[in-house]
């Protein structure tokens, strides 16, 4: 089956400081719309807006509250590699079950110090590192050869593979040693990143409308190829709306639209406002008179 993880939304209480009570009841409502599993602490969780302490904590509660439920993946990626060992070790203390880092960001670096910073990070721990491509945020354009290298060398596990441009995915299949792991990372290709033989999909918007995921996975496996490109079409219509404003105040709105509060964001991230709401209220509600029968 189709490996789909929710990468989840950070949850704040109205003080603005992490709440684990309100993660878990995402977790639930997430896992409920068939995802098979959690993304913790990456780029929908504001990981770069929080301290180490609050990651490791939003972590542990994560796998502690799924118990075995489903996998936990979590982002260790941090601004220096010694932040990044000590999370990935206090990941793989606490039970996760496969780690994630993007590529070094903000300053200059060369694929040298890329190779290093995974290696570095893939011995700290026995656990399954995964690379988190996602060069929309790093504006670092690091070539499919280097993530499959590192995979044959045995340093990564697989990828996560974010941004809409599908060619370096199928280079990265055609290049990918046995055993390596492609995850689609941008929601409105996943029928097209499965298509050229991704693994399955890591998604923020899985976090509302994780059902149509679900339901372009299964499509795709019977081979209902109409049914599953209009199921994409349709979460593409959310996505497209989403993606007209900040798309983490957009989520937060429609996740309190379904009962589930999960805060606001820390600034400089923009808050959600009425209009917002309003407006993830009706695509919200379209997206799930949507939804296939489950």
């Amino acid at each position: 089956m189709t490996t789909l993880l929710a990468a989840l939304i950070a949850c704040y209480d109205e003080n603005g400081s992490v709440d684990v009570g309100r993660q878990k009841e995402l977790i639930d409502y997430v896992l409920s719309q068939g995802i098979d599993g959690l993304f913790v602490s990456g780029s929908t969780g504001e990981a770069f807006t929080q301290s180490i302490e609050e990651r490791k904590r939003t972590i542990a509660a994560a796998v502690q509250h799924v118990d075995g439920r489903a996998k936990v993946y979590a982002h260790v990626s941090a601004l220096n590699t010694a932040e990044s060992i000590e999370l990935a070790r206090y990941a793989a203390e606490v039970g996760v079950d496969a780690l994630s880092a993007v590529s070094p960001i903000y300053y200059q670096y060369s694929e040298a110090d890329c190779r290093d910073f995974y290696t570095t990070i893939a011995r700290a721990t026995d656990l399954p590192l995964f690379a988190y491509h996602i060069p929309s945020r790093t504006h670092q354009e690091l070539s499919p050869r280097f993530f499959t290298q590192l995979g044959a060398e045995g340093v990564l596990q697989g990828i996560k593979y974010t941004s809409t441009d599908l060619y370096p995915l199928t280079e990265l299949v055609g290049m990918a040693p046995e055993g390596f792991t492609i995850l689609n990372g941008s929601d409105e290709v996943l029928l097209g990143g499965l298509a050229l033989g991704a693994d399955g999909g890591v998604g923020s918007t899985y976090n509302v409308i994780g059902g149509l995921y679900r339901g372009i996975a299964e499509a795709f496996a019977q081979q209902d190829m109409e049914q599953a490109s209009d199921l994409q079409q349709r979460a593409n219509r959310y996505i497209a709306v989403m993606n007209a404003g900040n798309f983490l105040a957009f989520l937060r709105a429609s996740l309190v639209h379904l009962g589930i509060e999960t805060g606001q964001s820390r600034r400089p991230l923009p808050p959600t406002t009425p209009e917002i709401q309003e407006l993830a209220a009706v695509e919200t509600d379209r997206a799930f008179s949507l939804l296939p029968m489950r």
